[in-house]
């Protein structure tokens, strides 16, 4: 079974409810990290670190964060080793953070993107394979660079 992981603040519960509903139609267990509906509140920072921190770990290959307007999550996200967050706003970015830059979390802000669109957004990118799209020569150049940005992470992640 696929899985994935997925955590939100008080400003994302609606539309990771739409969107756990949206994965699970498709046959993927969902892991919610996030504040949860009447629980105790969890500030968008933690659940940016609890989803980015399990992907780091690699216990998910793919993550999804949605808070306000999805700009502290991918700052915070950004700060894990391995984690490459992309917030989106539609399905070409969504779909594009996959193919060219091999984005393993997906970041939403529930007050900029409809549950519908995000749907969307997030079909896109799980459709999407890395380097697909592009001619021979520039799947080198685009896995040349994830590896350099893996290099970077090792002398910055110290």
């Amino acid at each position: 079974m696929k899985k994935i992981v997925i955590g939100s603040t008080r400003a994302g519960l609606t539309l990771k409810k739409d969107l756990i509903a949206h994965l699970e139609s498709k046959g993927f267990q969902v892991d919610d990290v996030g504040m949860k509906e009447d629980g105790e509140f969890v500030p968008y920072h933690k659940a940016a670190a609890a989803v980015a921190g399990a992907v780091s770990k690699k216990k998910y290959d793919k993550g999804v964060i949605i808070c306000g307007t999805g700009a502290g999550s991918t700052i915070v996200a950004a700060k894990f080793k391995g984690v490459y967050p992309v917030h989106v706003v539609n399905t070409y970015m969504a779909q594009q953070a996959k193919a060219v830059n091999d984005c393993n979390v997906l970041v939403f802000g529930e007050w900029l993107s409809p549950a519908k669109h995000a749907c969307l957004m997030l079909d896109a990118w799980l459709a999407a394979e890395f380097t697909e799209g592009n001619t021979d020569d520039w799947k080198i150049f685009l896995k040349n660079c994830v590896k350099e940005i893996g290099e970077m992470e090792k002398e910055n992640f110290k």
